[in-house]
């Protein structure tokens, strides 16, 4: 049977409908603030930017779909530490989003995954991870509202500049926290080298090597650079993986793209701060209190017989 022509998806019964689903939003969501992700050195191959922004914040009122407790997996206690794995989802009425949003900036038809959502009321950050704009499913015959999946957003030395103080201020504490300084000498002068860093590249260390023989397939320690201060031949690095070493017999730091190698620690006023790893210092951060798996290699002891074998050892 054909559909009733009496009862259509005009767009009277379509306003009433999504005056209903507004208000609702407004009546029981709470204020949060959508952050896009600005993209400023894109890779296509591997999908990444290491030096995305956050500019922009722009405040709309959101309904989490539990309001009792976040979802996910919640706090757990691993070997690095407390992983916080809270998980959240929320709806923002269409009409609020292009008003709010879109007529701001016309390239943002939709939350876009990637971007963020500031929870204002627990002061959390979320991630988006996936948007259903069909949820509900064309409820006479038209899209009401966008369902942002998210989780909580892990921190990897971004810029916040988006002009909230309670956003800019927090990250920037954290990236204040996670950021390392190297102070360097001067140039080494091997051969097709520079002298300046380029801020977003990748750094590495090649232990005691430097010139033509450093190169990043050998690498023990790499960092992305954050910023390069030419006047204080200062280093601020994030992402680091490894332990850089001091003076040559640590090997240069060597960048990936400029080409530009110097050696830390290599002049007398140069040396590395609070957070990094030397060869006379012990900062090691929390290793220090961590029993690292070669010092546990005796805790089962092989040497007994197994019941199970007939007589053989395990």
């Amino acid at each position: 049977m054909a559909q009733n022509p009496y009862i259509r998806d005009v767009n009277n019964e379509q306003n009433l409908l999504e005056d209903l689903n507004t208000e609702f939003i407004r009546a029981l969501g709470r204020n949060c603030y959508y952050i896009p992700r600005t993209l400023n050195n894109y890779d296509p191959i591997y999908g990444e930017d290491a030096t995305a922004s956050f500019d922009q914040a722009y405040l709309i009122e959101m309904y989490m779909e539990n309001p009792q407790s976040f979802g996910g997996d919640g706090d757990i206690v691993g070997k690095f530490g407390i992983d916080l794995r809270d998980k959240a989802t929320f709806r923002m009425a269409t009409r609020t989003f292009e008003r709010e949003v879109t007529k701001r900036n016309s390239d943002i038809i939709r939350p876009r995954e990637g971007d963020l959502i500031y929870y204002v009321l627990s002061d959390s950050l979320f991630e988006i991870t996936f948007v259903e704009h069909e949820n509900p499913l064309y409820q006479l015959g038209n899209l009401y509202s966008f369902l942002a999946f998210s989780e909580l957003f892990a921190y990897n030395n971004e810029e916040f500049n988006t002009g909230i103080c309670e956003i800019d201020e927090c990250f920037m504490r954290q990236r204040k926290e996670r950021a390392q300084i190297i102070a360097v000498g001067p140039p080494t002068g091997s051969e097709n080298t520079t002298d300046q860093y380029l801020e977003g590249e990748t750094i590495f260390q090649v232990g005691g090597t430097f010139g033509t023989f450093a190169t990043i397939d050998k690498a023990t320690a790499t960092a992305q650079v954050i910023n390069w201060n030419k006047n204080e031949l200062e280093l601020t690095i994030g992402n680091v993986s490894g332990s850089f070493k001091t003076l040559e017999s640590g090997g240069s730091i060597r960048g990936l793209e400029s080409n530009a190698e110097r050696f830390a620690g290599s002049t007398g006023n140069a040396d590395f701060f609070s957070q990094i790893n030397t060869e006379d210092e012990t900062l090691q951060g929390d290793n220090e209190d961590i029993q690292l798996e070669v010092e546990t290699d005796n805790l089962i002891d092989f040497s007994l017989d197994d019941p199970f074998s007939g007589g053989g050892s395990y």
